[in-house]
């Protein structure tokens, strides 16, 4: 037998729980199906690449871990047409798999020695052999975070939570009852009946006998694909519903045909990888999009993302991001990822800066912009880059973007703004990259009556302006038709002042005063959010209403005045200064009103979510109507009692029942609207959690950082040229899809690129005309 260097001490044999990654590199989007493969430790089953910067060899240097198995996806020769599929009818679309396309070469690879190993090899020791086999079966990390993600949405439903059992005679679990297949198998959970499914994606044959065993017997409503069984994954479907359900108990119910769950090998795809694979493969398109006349283009900065399902949201905010100057100077490295981040980060999945540079290395290398061969398209896009890391890490803990449903990208950018700056996230820079977006907005409040002014000052880094709307007619499928509008019009609306009834401290008595907002100071970028979620009959709707497209925008006009030599500052009042202890985000107190609610309701409903996005508060607000309290004035509660206050006692001490602590249940509740099911799941997925909520705005240095930034805007100019805007097409966002619309230098010339997923291209004129019915954020560069 020959000798292999091979420390067997460092072996380790991964198991169902393990996290395997397989995927692309820790460090880089490198992937299986590049020339050089992957290699996954199999100390620690991370995987990094040998192509430009080497990360194996650094990998094994530093950590002294040298055994890999190599794992490479080499494309076979395929003959026949590749087309999608006209409809997607859920659970029979016929598509090519992935196994299908490529062919898995391994090998071990040896970097102490550089040495590689042909495998499968019997000469090599049994637990490398072991643990290489176990590599190769293993649900990659990045796939079991996606159908973690997928299975969130799956719930019971009235015929998977009261199933009542009958054991057939003769019962057999090798093939189908009325044919010869024995893959994509299903067994009745109430009699044991076993029928061969429908035919599926990827090409898995079907015959629907397990269907037409529930048509015989209509209280037979839900079957298990045996195939997929684990002691982590099942796939439960019920025939009544049809559609994919939780089953209570299912390891109990199983066990009345002899099945033990805990041993059972999955040999399957589940129902949730097919459905990943058919969404990532499913070619997203705007509506009215004309692809073929538009020019693909590669090069630095020209990359794309790869959808990752409904990731849509996230890929056009991360194009625009990262197309803002200091983005690109804090997470862009022409060597690689930093050596620090390399170094002393054993776990770089859990590190959102890791994640950052990983993002800028992937978008302004160039490596990855390059035309996608493998594919049968007569246009060849690229492959894209995958963010799933990323993606998994940014997400974790949220309600929403822990999902794989589509998502707001506004509520995102604001989301992830907002993460970077509280982790203290600044890559390469001093100071966050965030900061070249923060600008101070001046809000004044004047008695009609004594010219006495309160002028607060407040840090922000978006504005929410509302939107001009002039109906013109309702056509007869009942699509609203607006007159066109400018940002222009929405700025002075924005501007424009406000009359309300107030309490004077220096009148003494209530007073009719005027409100006006204004720029205190400019930003070098400024983001703006036309409101298009307006509230319709108390439905959040989109409003397609057509902003004219225009490249330069002025804000000098828009600028606060400060107070004038007929006014007098007033005194401060106690309630302002209650008001005071909590900082509410800008925007999304300006979108809540925008929707119907007034300042006190967005306030409360902020409150209490947690200040962490729109939609929780929005949800908050609905289920609350007939509260009486969300009409008094918001007044921060004391810091003693204020998150008990804003749950519902009787949930708490539920929870506090079911043994989880006061502080953490608070926070489970807070985080999940008040839903007390979804807040039992929060709390068994997040045991770690400390329970503390940080109620701010995103800006931890207070007074200071606010001098900083009017001290740097002084004396800087309103004029702005359009450099990026993330548009949306559909009636939701929530649904439909996003691309971005990014100003490129092309050659020399500065071009509008539009970033569709991984399609990169050259925007002509009539899709440019797109961004005024689809504009969802704006933003804007200082000249």
């Amino acid at each position: 037998m020959p000798s292999f260097d091979i420390d067997l001490n460092s072996i380790n044999v991964p198991n169902a729980s393990s996290k395997v990654f397989k995927d692309d590199c820790m460090f880089s989007f490198d992937t299986a199906y590049d020339i050089n493969g992957l290699d996954i430790c199999m100390t620690c089953h991370q995987a990094f690449s040998r192509g430009e910067f080497h990360y194996t060899e650094m990998h094994s240097e530093f950590y002294g871990h040298n055994t890999y198995l190599n794992y490479k996806k080499v494309k076979k020769p395929i003959n026949r047409d590749d087309e999608q599929p006209l409809k997607i009818v859920k659970l029979e679309i016929k598509e090519s798999s992935d196994d299908d396309l490529f062919d898995l070469k391994t090998s071990i690879y040896l970097s102490n020695t550089n040495t590689t190993i042909e495998y499968p090899n019997v000469d090599l020791p049994l637990k490398v052999t072991q643990a290489a086999d176990a590599i190769i079966r293993a649900t990659s990390s990045e796939k079991k975070q996606e159908i973690k993600s997928w299975e969130q949405e799956i719930k019971p439903c009235k015929h998977s939570s009261s199933i009542t059992q009958k054991c057939i005679e003769n019962l057999q679990l090798k093939q189908c009852n009325s044919c010869e297949l024995n893959e994509n198998l299903w067994i009745c959970l109430h009699c044991g009946s076993l029928g061969c499914g429908r035919s599926q994606f990827g090409g898995v044959a079907g015959n629907s006998h397990a269907m037409a065993h529930q048509k015989e017997h209509p209280d037979h409503a839900v079957a298990v694909k045996l195939g997929s069984l684990s002691s982590d994954i099942a796939d439960c479907y019920c025939y009544s519903c049809d559609d994919e359900v939780k089953v209570p108990n299912l390891a109990s119910l199983l066990k009345t045909y002899g099945i033990d769950i805990s041993n059972f090998v999955k040999t399957e795809k589940s129902l949730t990888e097919l459905q990943i694979e058919q969404n990532i493969q499913w070619d997203f398109k705007m509506s009215g999009d004309n692809d073929k006349a538009c020019k693909p283009i590669f090069g630095e900065g020209l990359t794309g993302f790869k959808n990752l399902g409904n990731s849509c949201y996230l890929a056009s905010a991360l194009q625009v991001l990262f197309s803002v100057e200091s983005f690109k100077k804090a997470y862009f490295n022409p060597d690689g990822i930093p050596l620090d981040k390399i170094l002393g980060n054993l776990k770089p999945y859990e590190d959102l800066e890791t994640q950052m540079f990983k993002i800028g290395d992937g978008l302004y290398s160039g490596r990855y912009s390059v035309p996608d061969n493998d594919t049968t398209d007569i246009i060849k896009y690229q492959r894209g880059i995958k963010p799933s890391g990323f993606k998994s890490l940014i997400g974790e803990g949220h309600p929403e973007f822990s999902t794989m449903l589509q998502q707001d990208a506004f509520e995102f950018w604001t989301y992830l703004i907002d993460q970077l700056e509280k982790s203290k996230v600044n890559g390469q820079l001093d100071q966050s990259p965030t900061d070249s977006l923060k600008f101070i907005t001046e809000n004044k409040i004047k008695c009609n009556k004594c010219n006495g002014v309160r002028l607060r000052k407040q840090l922000t880094d978006v504005i929410t302006v509302p939107i001009k709307m002039e109906l013109i007619d309702i056509g007869n499928d009942g699509v609203k038709n607006f007159q066109q509008t400018t940002m222009e019009e929405s700025l002075s609306q924005w501007n424009s002042a406000e009359s309300f009834d107030y309490d004077c401290p220096n009148c003494k008595s209530k007073q009719t005063a005027n409100k006006i907002e204004g720029f205190h100071s400019f930003p070098p970028y400024l983001v703006i959010n036309p409101q298009r979620i307006v509230l319709d009959n108390w439905v959040p709707t989109k409003a397609v209403v057509p902003i004219k497209f225009s490249e330069s925008l002025s804000l000098n006009e828009y600028k606060g005045k400060g107070i004038l030599t007929d006014e007098t500052e007033l005194p401060e009042d106690e309630e302002n200064k209650d008001d005071n202890e909590i900082q509410f985000n800008p925007s999304f107190i300006n979108n809540l009103m925008e929707m119907g609610f007034t300042e006190d309701k967005a306030k409360h409903g902020l409150f209490a979510t947690g200040n962490v996005g729109i939609e929780p508060a929005m949800n908050w607000l609905f289920e609350h109507m007939d509260d009486a309290s969300i009409e008094l004035p918001f007044v921060a509660p004391s810091k003693e009692n204020s998150k008990q206050s804003s749950v519902d006692s009787e949930k708490l001490n539920n929870l506090i029942n079911m043994g989880f602590s006061e502080l953490l249940s608070t926070k489970a509740l807070i985080v999940n609207s008040g839903k007390v099911e979804a807040a039992v799941e929060w709390l068994f997925n997040n045991p770690d959690d400390n329970g503390v909520i940080e109620v701010s705005n995103g800006d931890e240095n207070g007074v200071d950082k606010l001098k900083v930034i009017e001290e740097e805007s002084n004396g800087k100019n309103g004029e702005y040229s359009l450099m990026g805007v993330i548009c949306h097409k559909g009636t939701s966002v929530h649904s439909g899809h996003y691309v971005a619309f990014v100003k490129k230098e092309i050659e020399g010339i500065e071009k509008w690129v539009l970033f569709n997923d991984e399609k990169v291209v050259l925007a002509v004129e009539s899709i440019l005309k797109e961004i005024e019915t689809s504009g969802y954020v704006y933003v804007y560069k200082r000249l």
